[in-house]
């Protein structure tokens, strides 16, 4: 199936306009053969859009999109995520813009897209920002899924326990998410930080020896498997400044 357009809408956040765009190619070693779903603003390009707070639209409450600025180029101050927004953000961006992409529409069209794979939901971006129908119809066919969440207190946000793992940065707020039921993916800065009895260590981290892949480890698929919560440690072109966040 060729990477399309599966959302192209009003974000469930802030009601600005975001676009959806399913790749179903990727070259990205930790989370092998998976559908990419990168969540994107449709009127500004990544940078921009984080380094202004217009990211909101698709990262909402994520304390890791840093600190907008009045600036006229970079990233926002202190930013704390791992994706690289002038990587796979910028290009997919640039290619939607160009009108690479096809849009597809329906359950039976985007339904295909993921039949038989595993489905990577928010590649970049929040999966909550999108109307949960969209998921539904990737997922109905698919071999499993990888789903975060921040959006847990925002209202109008389409969080779902079964789907999204809960993102957390503090051990109060894992210990808050379990009490709910739900099931944590917790950023952490040491791997002595986990919680025994509760968390493991990602498999497919450096620090767990990168035993798997995301496509054959399947962990991530929120509540709707029993499983205990996963922790990684801060890794990517930010851990510096996240593991300085965690540390604050």
């Amino acid at each position: 199936m060729p990477s399309s357009i599966i959302y192209n809408g009003p974000s469930l956040l802030d009601g600005q306009p975001i676009v959806v765009i399913a790749q179903t190619k990727t070259r990205n070693r930790k989370t092998g053969d998976m559908v990419q779903t990168y969540i994107l603003r449709a009127d500004i390009d990544p940078i921009t859009a984080n380094r202004t707070g217009g990211d909101f639209s698709i990262c909402g409450n994520c304390p890791l999109r840093g600190k907008a600025h009045d600036g006229d180029k970079g990233t926002a101050k202190e930013r704390g995520c791992y994706v690289t927004l002038a990587h796979g953000p910028r290009s997919v961006y640039a290619a939607y813009k160009r009108g690479v992409y096809d849009e597809v529409s329906g359950h039976e069209a985007i339904k295909a897209i993921g039949k038989g794979r595993m489905v990577r939901i928010g590649t970049y971006g929040d999966g909550a920002a999108v109307p949960s129908y969209i998921w539904d119809s990737l997922c109905d066919d698919a071999a499993g899924w990888t789903a975060y969440t921040h959006q847990n207190s925002l209202d109008g946000a389409a969080t779902d326990p079964k789907r999204f793992m809960t993102s957390a940065e503090t051990e109060g707020q894992a210990q808050a998410a379990w009490a709910m039921g739900q099931r944590t993916f917790r950023m952490i800065a040491d791997v002595a930080d986990m919680v025994k009895g509760k968390e493991i260590l990602c498999p497919a981290s450096e620090e767990a020896g990168k035993r798997t892949t995301c496509d054959t480890c399947g962990l991530c698929a929120g509540a709707s498997i029993k499983a205990k919560s996963i922790a990684i440690v801060a890794h990517g072109g930010s851990a510096r400044t996240a593991k300085a966040l965690l540390a604050a």
